[in-house]
């Protein structure tokens, strides 16, 4: 039988490799350490027993989009709920990008925005980051020609962990033609944003995740903020019944006990600074935003060895502009601790 090949815009790409190992210690994927409350998961199962779980569940998740807009200060029809952000994404791109429109991002940063948009036809255009890792405003600029659609930002930046200068994140939104895309999948725990500033870009589209802050990474939840006039085309192509039940009701309930969530926030956020402080005296390191710490290794061989001997996992960076560099994830300080002793070694 005749072996049927793919669409010309997928056949050279690579699927997405995360390059994990499983560990004791998993600091590979930015997730957060520390799970749900005991009493806020006994809740989720008494509730699991009374959801109708042979039916659909609601289409373009209403209740949850109403409460996210109440907790954002947004109208619910310019909120659109996604099976995880990157969801989201392949949603904006099969909403508005042509054969051969460009799609531009800052480099090193989040690999799906390039992925996806090759995949849909498009030309993925990576722009450098500066040498002190912020955008390069005016060559993004420059790179928005007229088939120019999408730029995508984020913010923090991963694998970076930094902010990017708002100056030049708005330089950008000002002086380009194309649909600005600003990812805060880790918003909580930097607290900076550019959604008060919706209502003053129509090209501006914000995106956020529970999978981060809120322990909900395996439920698969991400929600973006964006124009009428995007989310009705957005939901065009939405599938209609992409959010399950359960994850619907458990974001609803983890946005009304979030005092739980800043409790373990505020403890990662402290130990972000200590290993920080800690990794910066030895290695060239960034300063974070967010929950992980880029750092730039001696001996990448080596750095591994030891960390797999350890049962750590982190991820490392062996292609691209990110190569000899490591994210590691801030994790419980026992974990943390057992990091900063390896990296005492100097690997």
């Amino acid at each position: 039988m005749m072996k049927i090949p793919p669409k010309n815009s997928i056949a050279d790409l690579k699927a997405y490799d995360p390059c994990l190992f499983n560990g004791k210690y998993k600091l590979d994927a930015n997730e957060n350490p520390y799970g749900m409350p005991v009493k806020f998961i006994k809740k989720i199962l008494a509730k699991l027993a009374s959801l109708d779980l042979n039916r659909y569940p609601q289409p373009g998740a209403p209740e949850l989009r109403k409460a996210l807009g109440k907790k954002l200060n947004v109208n619910q029809d310019n909120i659109v709920v996604g099976n995880g952000s990157d969801e989201l994404l392949l949603y904006l791109m099969m909403a508005y990008l042509e054969q051969g429109d460009s799609v531009i991002a800052p480099v090193p940063s989040f690999e799906m925005y390039g992925l996806i948009g090759k995949a849909l036809g498009g030309k993925f255009i990576p722009v450098p980051l500066d040498k002190d890792f912020d955008l390069d405003d005016e060559k993004i600029i420059k790179s928005c020609n007229n088939r120019a659609k999408f730029v995508f930002i984020t913010y923090p930046n991963n694998p970076t962990g930094n902010c990017f200068s708002r100056e030049r994140i708005i330089n950008i939104l000002e002086n380009t033609p194309a649909l600005t895309v600003i990812d805060e999948a880790y918003f909580e725990f930097s607290e900076k944003t550019f959604l008060p500033l919706l209502k003053k870009y129509p090209n501006l589209i914000i995106t956020r995740t529970f999978s981060k802050a809120f322990s909900m990474a395996g439920l698969r939840l991400g929600y973006m903020a964006a124009s009428k006039d995007i989310c009705d085309n957005v939901n065009k192509v939405r599938l209609p019944y992409n959010i399950n039940s359960l994850s619907m009701f458990i974001a609803m309930e983890a946005m009304k006990n979030d005092r739980q969530m800043k409790e373990s926030l505020d403890i990662i956020k402290k130990e972000r600074e200590r290993m920080f402080k800690e990794i910066n005296s030895k290695y060239t390191a960034v300063k974070s935003d967010a929950n992980f710490i880029f750092l730039k290794l001696n001996n990448a061989k080596k750095a591994k060895f030891a960390f797999e001997k350890s049962g750590i996992s982190i991820r490392m960076f062996s292609k691209g502009p990110a190569a000899g560099w490591a994210r590691i994830t801030v994790g419980k300080p026992a974990e943390n601790t057992a990091v900063l002793k390896i990296l005492k070694r100097g690997v």
